[in-house]
């Protein structure tokens, strides 16, 4: 861990960023190209089920339903492996990683054997966004449980109210601690930005391409986190047991 707690913090920061990029375009190759349900943004595909249980004309039901079950299955997946790693006391973060880019790795690779750069039989479409769904289902609980403040790398609302407030807010200084908690909040959300267009224009090479590009994307993510000791986060306390 690196002796400075400040510049560790904008290591982390840099880390998380990144993998918020990777979430913005992964949301955008399934809902542009995987039948118009999310991936990350679970909240998202709900709102899609209320409209579609009243039957609103052209708003998807099945995918969103779907997305959403596969969403909830990667979380679970996720809390048991986190847990049991903690029991051990081994490193978890660096595996959720892993597992992440690997499952996303699986669906480009299916996605572009089946389809090439076009677009993909209903059978498979589905899967393939069942896949990517639990990856970021995995991925969500992962980052919960790193507690990054600000950071969580799938939504955006909160962070961005957040940000508003500070533009809104006049100080005459701000304090280190005080730039870094808005540089964060910055890159949140303009890091799901810059990852929905990225992914906009991945899309244009096919689903399975784009998201193998993002799947490749992660691994190097990884791979620099999991060398570089001053990347990774402080653990934080487990409670005493009962």
């Amino acid at each position: 861990m690196s002796a400075d707690p400040t510049r560790g913090q904008v290591r982390i920061s840099l880390v998380m960023s990144a993998l918020t990029v990777s979430a913005g375009a992964v949301d955008a190759v399934t809902f542009l190209g995987l039948g118009h349900a999310f991936a990350a943004l679970a909240t998202g595909n709900v709102l899609l089920l209320g409209f579609g249980a009243v039957g609103t004309a052209g708003v998807p039901v099945a995918r969103p339903a779907e997305a959403v079950a596969a969403f909830v299955v990667g979380a679970a997946a996720a809390n048991t492996a986190i847990a049991r790693a903690r029991g051990r006391g081994r490193r978890w973060f660096v595996r959720v990683l892993v597992a992440e880019a690997a499952v996303l790795a699986a669906a480009g690779g299916y996605a572009t054997a089946v389809g090439g750069t076009g677009a993909l039989p209903g059978s498979s479409e589905a899967l393939v966004a069942a896949l990517v769904a639990g990856a970021m289902g995995w991925r969500s609980r992962g980052m919960l449980e790193a507690g990054v403040p600000d950071m969580p790398t799938t939504v955006a609302q909160i962070t961005l109210v957040k940000l508003l407030a500070d533009l809104l807010s006049i100080h005459a200084a701000p304090s280190p601690h005080q730039v870094l908690v808005r540089a964060r909040r910055s890159a949140t959300v303009l890091g799901m930005f810059a990852g929905g267009a990225a992914g906009a224009l991945l899309l244009r090479l096919g689903a399975g391409p784009a998201l193998l590009a993002v799947a490749a994307f992660e691994a190097c993510v990884t791979a620099v986190y999991a060398r570089t000791v001053q990347l990774r986060p402080p653990e934080r306390p487990q409670p005493a047991p009962a």
